[in-house]
């Protein structure tokens, strides 16, 4: 006794090993990008371990470093030139003050 002809039976075995090669290929292809989304992951976790985001901003290097330096310099430079202008000034006025004191004396006397 046959339910099914021949030619239906073919069809129908031709149409299952299709879909079964449909189904592999679809398997195929979603093993091959689970991989890729699974290594760019890991690719991206190596990357912010290696540089990891800081709410902290790292401070960036002065503008014009070099002519501040110089301009330090130059002011340290002024202030020990005007230090030594005020002993220098300081002694003229100890020694001024002895003589005015002197001559008082002696005017008084």
């Amino acid at each position: 006794m046959r339910l099914v002809s021949a030619a239906r039976h073919a069809e129908l075995q031709y149409r299952y090993e299709h879909v079964v090669r449909q189904r592999d290929d679809f398997e195929a292809l979603a093993k091959q990008r689970l991989s890729t989304v699974t290594r760019q992951a890991q690719e991206i976790t190596r990357l912010r371990d290696a540089k990891p985001d800081s709410p902290v901003q790292h401070p960036q290097p002065v503008q014009g470093d070099a002519e501040l330096r110089r301009q330090l310099a130059l002011a340290r430079q002024a202030l020990a030139s005007l230090g030594g202008q005020l002993d220098t000034l300081q002694r003229a006025n100890e020694a001024l003050t002895a003589e005015l004191q002197d001559v008082r004396r002696g005017v008084a006397s």
